[in-house]
């Protein structure tokens, strides 16, 4: 029986690209209304010219027999700048997409078990009482520092990708997302790109939240300065800070140089640490822009002092070689419809020595033609 081809995978091999419908065409030898038709579900997409995608892309033949769930739809959280833009966060949505279907294929696969995250109805959505809760869960005393957020979060069956795209997050807009209709199954939360430990555990407990929170949302959240991104804030902030401890050591008259002492036993940023107690009322509105002025005639916005080592992640590893022992990612790419170049970031020791370098987009292509002085394409 002849397979049934999804022509919205287009879609989806474009964003991770970061190539327009006109691009896609010439890329294909056909015409830029041809790739809408097939993209809309107007036209159905050809065997021939699927696999011509397949040869030209470098992507596993099942690439186009993956069709979208209701749950692949629903709307996802980030943490993110207010400048981030729409293309930039419709490749991240797709490859997020990608990395949780693995996921969820390998965790699966592997038995490993479903999520397991307090209800906020059962703590009246008390933000406190649901982080202590979460801390129980964890197996982290009261108060006590959380060593490894990452080992936390895998502990009650979150998964969590530390990498998503290669490369720094310097001048990056999005720093991490997560899809909550996934958090009663095997969600994963993505860091976009790697960053200091300090803001990846502040932004780890942050989508954790969302999870938490935000299962039911039928639409995106609007804005980075939403009750939504405010509650996840206050959670993550409330996970990690107890707030009595924010109370015995912080006060109005406390210095700059006081918050390194609790960013070195907490591993959260001073600038958090000022956020946090403005919103407790521990200091007033006056002396948190004091101190943030102050960071920043430092230099601290930028590098703060007391470094806050970098956490790695175990389940995805882990749930994906119980699934695929000794294979190659290419292996798995055929297996999963997923693009093996993916794989190849995200399981670098899953990858074929000798596998190709991955495609990258005319809009890459191009640029790196005009920074070497060439021209680009016409």
């Amino acid at each position: 029986m002849d397979r049934v081809l999804n022509g919205e995978r287009l879609t989806d091999l474009r964003d991770i690209l970061g190539l327009s419908q006109t691009a896609l065409a010439d890329r294909l030898g056909v015409k830029q209304a041809f790739i809408s038709m097939v993209e809309s579900g107007t036209r159905p997409i050809p065997e021939s010219f699927a696999a011509e995608a397949v040869r030209e892309f470098a992507l596993p033949s099942s690439f186009f027999s993956i069709s979208a769930t209701l749950r692949d739809t629903a709307p996802v959280t980030f943490r993110k700048k207010a400048s981030a833009s729409v293309r930039d966060e419709r490749r991240i949505i797709k490859k997020h997409r990608e990395a949780a279907r693995v996921f969820r294929a390998a965790s699966r696969a592997s038995g490993y078990r479903l999520s397991q995250l307090p209800n906020p109805g059962d703590f009246d959505d008390d933000i406190v009482l649901l982080a202590e809760a979460v801390r129980g869960l964890g197996g982290v005393a009261a108060n006590r520092p959380i060593p490894n957020v990452t080992r936390l979060i895998e502990r009650l069956g979150v998964g969590v990708l530390t990498c998503l795209e290669s490369g720094s997050a310097d001048g990056k807009d999005h720093v991490s997302m997560s899809r909550p209709a996934d958090a009663r199954a095997r969600p994963l939360i993505a860091m976009i790109a790697a960053c200091p430990g300090d803001s990846a555990r502040l932004s780890l407990a942050h989508e954790l939240g969302h999870l938490i929170f935000d299962q039911n949302r039928a639409k995106p959240i609007s804005s980075t300065r939403s009750p939504e991104e405010k509650r996840a804030y206050d959670f993550a902030s409330a996970l990690l800070v107890p707030d009595p401890v924010m109370r015995a050591n912080v006060s109005e008259s406390l210095t700059l140089h006081g918050y390194l002492p609790l960013k070195a036993k907490y591993g959260v940023s001073v600038a958090a640490l000022i956020t946090r107690a403005r919103r407790m009322g521990l200091i007033s509105k006056d002396r948190a822009r004091s101190l943030h002025i102050q960071r920043s005639s430092q230099g601290w916005t930028k590098h703060e002092p007391v470094p806050v080592k970098p956490e790695t992640a175990l389940l995805y590893g882990q749930c994906y070689d119980r699934a695929f022992p000794g294979w190659f990612n290419d292996q798995v790419a055929e297996e999963t419809g997923v693009m093996a170049s993916l794989l190849d970031e995200w399981m670098p020791s899953h990858a074929r020595q000798d596998a190709v370098a991955p495609v990258i987009s005319m809009a890459e292509w191009s640029a790196s033609r005009r920074l070497a002085g060439g021209a680009g394409v016409s």
